[in-house]
């Protein structure tokens, strides 16, 4: 059984170890997830980052090669694919299973389980939660692109898909129901999943991952009957892989870091994207560290040189303004942290998609002048890391080596010289206010300050 996660930002793989993220998803890279020594691998597809109609376009074009691809290499084993999206509910939650289910389908039904146990988002009797609050009470809610005023799961699927789908038609499998749940041909839950058919969605509850384990268990005997499509965030695909992550000491991710012919470690960079309220905060208790030197980057400033005439002129002084900053810092000793002004940007949908875009490929451009100076590098925000491993380092894939904390993972790319360069893929919205902290120690060895 292979599982094929068609992922919306890079940082969906944080629950699982050893594995590939494709960058790309032309036919010849695809034939490597499937060849890889793994019962898994992701498609990073960043189309939460994308308009509706880009994100759709994306996922036809990643379902048409996966199919060619499937078609030609005769694969005997079963695969599975689960679309994975964010546990706080921003994303095209909507659009994209249902764009996979006209490419890859028919399936008899889309499970919806956006519960990520490991961030203490649960969803019990229908209503999804973020550490014990309803999550339209909470700041992801008020996501300027992805927001929604409901915590009902049935009824935030149902605004999203424009009453696309009747909400009859969207059922609730419960915590009482998962309780009595067993793989028993005359048991009363086993019986309705597997008379699901027509695309039927379910809204999954889940609290731990005993649940997901025995819900797990009993789809992966339902899958030799029946189809079977899965929106979920990461910690589903943990529990149906059996791919768990497994904790590795702190010298295990410091060894990674890339040393220089001397055999002295390079030194390490820093980039911080997301604009959610907790990566300020950590970004502002990481600031304090003397020996992290920050460098804003003024997005107000950004926006004028995009919009400006001769443009490209602008950006390249602008850029070389920063490269000039970032090795002065690296020359004297210090980390480099780049990190965009905490200034929000009001603009339209389609302005806010394509400037923050903008944004994003400034910075990759920026890393991967500086790829082979660096001995690691920590990546603050899914769509700036998405865009600097496939835009800037040009990465065909990575590999996931596994997670310096929980749900915050470290991938490795392969650079031209044969050296691994470990990247932390950092989630905007994850973590403690010293995760920037603790993961800058790990790097550097100074865990005694």
């Amino acid at each position: 059984m292979k599982f094929v996660v068609i992922d919306d930002d890079p940082t969906g793989s944080q629950t699982v170890h050893d594995c590939l993220l494709l960058l790309k998803w032309d036919c010849s890279t695809l034939v490597k997830g499937f060849a890889s020594k793994s019962n898994l691998f992701f498609i990073l597809a960043n189309t939460r980052s994308l308009s509706e109609n880009d994100a759709k376009l994306t996922i036809e074009e990643i379902c048409k090669n996966l199919n060619k691809v499937i078609a030609s290499q005769a694969y005997e084993e079963e695969i599975i694919f689960i679309s994975r999206g964010d546990s706080t509910l921003r994303g095209h939650n909507f659009l994209e299973p249902s764009v996979l289910n006209s490419c890859l389908g028919p399936f008899d039904a889309t499970f919806h389980i956006p519960a990520f146990i490991e961030g203490k988002r649960l969803t019990i009797n229908g209503s999804h939660f973020v550490d014990k609050n309803p999550i339209n009470k909470t700041i992801f809610a008020r996501d300027k692109i992805f927001g929604f005023k409901t915590s009902n799961v049935k009824n935030l699927l149902f605004q999203k898909s424009k009453s696309q789908i009747n909400i009859e038609d969207i059922q609730n499998l419960l915590l009482s129901d998962i309780e009595i749940l067993n793989d028993e041909e005359n048991n009363i839950v086993f019986k309705t999943l597997k008379n699901l058919k027509n695309n039927k969605h379910v809204i999954v509850d889940v609290e731990n991952y005993s649940q997901l384990k025995k819900f797990s268990f009993v789809i992966k005997k339902l899958t030799q009957q029946k189809k079977f499509l899965f929106r979920t965030a990461a910690s589903f695909i943990s529990s149906i892989s059996e791919k768990k992550s497994v904790p590795q000491v702190e010298s295990f991710f410091s060894n990674l870091r890339i040393r220089n012919k001397e055999k002295s470690f390079l030194p390490g960079l820093i980039i911080v994207g997301s604009y959610v309220e907790l990566s300020t905060i950590q970004l502002k208790n990481l600031l304090k560290i003397s020996n992290c030197n920050p460098i804003e980057l003024d997005v107000f400033k950004f926006f004028k040189i995009t919009s400006s005439d001769n443009n490209q002129k602008r950006k390249n002084l602008f850029k070389n303004k920063f490269l000039k900053e970032i090795r002065f810092s690296i020359d004297k000793g210090e980390t480099p942290v780049l990190f965009t002004s905490r200034k929000f940007m009001s603009l339209d949908y389609s302005e806010q998609f394509n400037f923050y875009n903008s944004l994003a490929c400034f910075i990759a451009e920026l890393v991967a002048d500086l790829k082979y100076e660096i001995g690691y590098l920590i990546s603050k925000g899914g769509i700036t890391t998405n865009v600097i491993l496939s835009n800037g380092l040009n990465a065909d894939y990575v590999y996931l080596e596994g997670q310096i904390l929980t749900g915050i993972s470290v991938v490795t790319y392969n650079l031209n010289n044969d050296e691994k360069l470990p990247i932390v893929t950092h989630p905007g919205n994850i973590g403690t206010k010293d995760s920037l902290v603790n993961i800058w120690k790990v790097f550097e060895n100074k865990n005694n300050i």
